[in-house]
């Protein structure tokens, strides 16, 4: 088998001033209980409770899933996972590449597991995890399918618009690789990420395999969609800037609006809360409400929303568009009463 070379531009990865290694947050002694009750559910609260990138490789065996509350004890962080996996069905927690693994052991090396599927080749260039899981996806088919593409082939995909996933830049290439080696070191190349793939039972039964049986794209088992990547850390805590933004109003308002974490380096940043509104004991209202239109490296361009109701008063609306910097405090005066000041804090 050829290695998988992989390498991944530093942005957005999550680290702290000393990296912990994951045996050192598998030992970490927690009394933290996972709120969910399902047992998936209950393995993602805590890879990202203790930024522990995983695989999950969840074998489902018919019927209802068990769910189980758990008790609050001191123990470490590998116990906890391994309470869950204790009424799992044979599930266990392996550790290995960095990476904690949960798997079958009979499940893992099944020759109808679609995770074992032998990719004849497979590579990504200087692009985020969206395109990696696409190129897995089109490796997929050129390896099952590969009379269908020898005449070419339409590609593209899409995600939604200031996705934690668009950082970091990830370049990876191998030959004769498992989709589960390729879902791994996507996973530890992206350094903010898990994947999760449900295997259920009964496609490991008979004496052929689903996906030999099935169009790579067939709905009902579509091999190319068959797992989920999901974050261990969102914007709002990777960022280390946060724009604030006060507004003072006499009479009717004086307090920080708006506090949206920026990424400067990857140009992300999380969403506003949407509009917000009050009232005044003496009547007077406000509608509040803000959008980052543009990241640049030293400043953003926002537009604030203001709508002012005084009794006795014509309606006051205003819609200001003005830049940010990130070492300075910028206030605007859209009339005379009303104060804007923006500002970064930086953590």
């Amino acid at each position: 088998m050829t290695a998988l070379v992989l390498s991944a531009a530093s942005a957005g990865v999550v680290r702290s001033a000393r990296t912990e290694s994951l045996e050192e947050k598998l030992a970490t002694a927690t009394e933290f209980v996972p709120q969910a009750i399902a047992p998936v559910d209950q393995l993602i609260e805590i890879a990202r409770r203790f930024k522990i990138p995983m695989g999950i490789e969840w074998v489902e065996t018919g019927g209802a899933q068990r769910e189980q509350t758990m008790s609050s004890q001191k123990r470490s962080v590998k116990e906890l996972i391994e309470e869950i996996l204790m009424a799992s069905h044979g599930q266990r927690l392996e550790v290995y590449d960095g990476l904690a693994h949960i798997y079958s052991p009979a499940a893992a090396v099944h020759p109808f597991n679609f995770l074992n599927i032998r990719l004849n080749n497979y590579s990504v260039t200087d692009n985020d995890l969206f395109a990696a899981e696409d190129q897995l996806r089109w490796a997929i088919r050129f390896t099952l399918e590969p009379e269908k593409y020898r005449n070419g082939y339409a590609g593209g995909y899409g995600h939604g618009a200031n996705e934690v996933f668009q950082t970091p830049k990830l370049t990876l290439s191998g030959s004769d690789l498992t989709i589960r080696e390729v879902l791994n070191r996507i996973t530890l190349s992206q350094g903010n990420a898990l994947w999760i793939a449900t295997i259920k039972g009964s496609d490991l039964e008979g004496d052929r395999s689903r996906w030999k049986q099935k169009s790579v794209g067939a709905e009902d088992f579509p091999i190319t969609s068959a797992w989920r990547f999901l974050p261990l850390a969102g914007i709002a805590e990777l960022a280390k800037d946060h724009l604030a933004i006060d507004v003072m109003i006499p009479d009717l308002l004086d307090k920080r609006m708006s506090t949206i974490p920026v990424m400067f380096d990857a140009g992300l940043y999380e969403n506003s809360s949407g509009t917000t509104a009050g009232t005044s004991s003496e009547g007077n209202s406000y509608n509040y409400g803000v959008s980052i239109e543009k990241i640049d490296r030293a400043y953003v361009t926002i537009s604030v929303n203001l709508r002012v109701r005084r009794q006795g008063e014509l309606e006051f609306n205003v819609e200001k568009t003005f830049r940010v910097y990130k070492n300075r405090i910028t206030e605007v005066r859209p009339e005379p009463r009303i104060k804007i000041r923006a500002y970064f804090e930086r953590e």
